[in-house]
């Protein structure tokens, strides 16, 4: 699998970049951001099913967020977790309050983000960015949720009518743990115009458990107008006891 996803990318950089704006993907990170004073509101849903044989580890959420331009490369972004889980997701020792079902849907965590695009038209584009997500007494209580930091690069390129490559390695620390990740995506149009529908396929991972962690998104990014933009995937990894299925509302005002 490594050596196709480093072909991939090869072959991308080799080609000229086009002038186009990239769309976004559905989990990396994008090099794009809001331009100075330039909102985007995103909505986006998810069922994630950690194990194919337990529904008892399945959960669904909701996350709302906004983000804004502050200059023409640096953006801030906001967004909460609104989730139901589960009973097999809550702590065991809570368990026993909440057979069969789990407890009722809760807002799990808000998370805001700075990102800032170190260059622009560079042959391999640079960008980083620094996220804080903040879980709410409850998730902490029910599901052992602590504080969460990460930094995070990302590298892209354009290439064919409307096409990108885009890398992301990120740090993430949670309760004193660090777990360093990967992603890799790319994506081109398939109408054929420069901001006509696409369709993308992402590769995630992290380095300290690559065999447990693994998984593939594929997705379909479809333009509504010039501002609106509806996403869809989904990610199935672990040798397949995992899947997840998404669906993201983007809009620039």
């Amino acid at each position: 699998m490594m050596r196709t996803i480093l072909a991939l990318l090869a072959a991308a950089i080799a080609l000229p970049a086009a002038a186009h704006h990239a769309l976004e993907f559905i989990e990396l990170e994008s090099y794009s951001t809001a331009r100075k004073g330039e909102w985007l509101f995103h909505l986006h849903y998810d069922y994630f099913s950690e194990d194919k044989n337990d529904p008892r580890m399945d959960h669904g959420e909701i996350t709302p967020g906004i983000a804004y331009g502050i200059t023409d490369r640096l953006l801030f972004d906001v967004h909460g977790h609104y989730a139901k889980f589960e009973n097999g997701l809550v702590l065991e020792e809570r368990q026993a309050e909440f057979e069969p079902l789990g407890p009722s849907p809760f807002f799990e965590a808000l998370a805001f983000t700075l990102q800032y695009r170190l260059t622009e038209g560079a042959p391999i584009d640079v960008a980083v960015s620094g996220s804080y997500e903040r879980p709410m007494q409850r998730a902490r209580d029910l599901l052992g949720n602590e504080e969460v930091y990460e930094a995070k690069l990302i590298l892209t390129r354009n290439f064919g009518v409307h096409g990108n490559v885009t890398v992301n390695l990120s740090s993430e620390w949670e309760g004193g743990e660090e777990t360093q990740m990967w992603g890799i995506g790319v994506r081109e149009s398939i109408t054929g115009q420069p901001h006509g529908t696409a369709a993308g396929i992402e590769f995630l991972g992290d380095f300290d458990d690559f065999a447990n962690s693994w998984s593939i998104l594929p997705g379909i990014y479809i333009p509504l107008n010039e501002q609106t933009l509806l996403k869809t995937g989904f990610e199935i990894g672990k040798g397949a006891d995992y899947t997840r299925a998404n669906i993201t509302f983007m809009h620039r005002f």
